[in-house]
């Protein structure tokens, strides 16, 4: 179910009960993670919403990174702005010429995941066990994603459990 034939990817990181953010910010700091974010999305394009990207507060790098928001005077050096989903991923659709990677990456936050996952083909989620008291969450896998594969792994540094897992859609299953 590919968005106009582009692959849409979900790349997130959530707790036991789906927690993504608590503040604007990421609940937890695991740096193998954010590495295999950076792995999954570099020399691609990310879409993501004004709230996720002033939590980062600058572009990623090696990305073209799109911002999706309603306040049609907002702007920042190094983004492109839109100001719906819908029209994010069609001009981003135009840039997949110039990198790599030919997917279009939502990496959030919590509204976009929730609106976009009805076209999205597949999801990079790493899965963390950690019961965290956040304001921002993940919806519900739907039935028709399958996880594809999975590892288990322990942060190096405060020895966190997670686990990246990839799901893909099946929409034909019964």
């Amino acid at each position: 179910m590919a968005y106009q034939n582009i692959e849409v990817v979900h790349v997130v990181a959530c707790d036991e009960k789906q927690c993504i953010g608590k503040e604007n910010q990421l609940p937890w700091h695991i740096s193998e993670d954010l590495q295999h974010f950076k792995q999954v999305t570099q020399d691609g394009i990310v879409i993501m919403g004004r709230k996720t990207f002033e939590s980062m507060g600058r572009p990623l790098p090696n990305r073209i990174n799109w911002v999706i928001t309603r306040d049609t005077n907002w702007s920042h050096d190094g983004v492109r702005i839109a100001n719906s989903i819908e029209s994010a991923l069609e001009q981003a659709s135009y840039d997949l010429a110039q990198v790599e990677k030919k997917s279009l990456f939502i990496i959030g936050g919590g509204e976009i995941f929730t609106q976009t996952l009805d076209i999205a083909d597949r999801l990079e989620i790493t899965h963390v066990a950690l019961d965290v008291q956040g304001d921002a969450f993940y919806p519900a896998i739907p039935e028709q994603f399958v996880l594809s594969h999975s590892s288990d792994h322990r942060s190096a540094k405060d020895n966190i459990a997670f686990q990246f897992a990839q799901y893909l859609r099946q929409d034909n299953l019964c």
